[in-house]
């Protein structure tokens, strides 16, 4: 699988729910800040706010598609 693109704040993603008891399958949020990096695997984590106002850290290689700010 290829690496995914670390995305911009601001960035709308759509990504697949880590949740598997959830039934939605597919989530969007925002991305509201700065990634990081987890030293052990070198994964790109990113803070995600949802359309309920929670907030999650989402790990980069979940992200299906990004949508940048400004772009239709």
């Amino acid at each position: 699988m290829a690496p995914t693109p670390c995305p911009v704040r601001g960035a709308i993603v759509t990504y697949l729910n880590p949740d598997v008891l959830h039934p939605t399958v597919y989530v969007r949020g925002v991305v509201i800040g700065a990634h990081v990096v987890d030293p052990q695997t070198s994964h790109e984590w990113v803070p995600v706010m949802h359309p309920d106002r929670t907030v999650s850290v989402l790990d980069t290689t979940n992200i299906l598609k990004v949508r940048l700010p400004g772009c239709s």
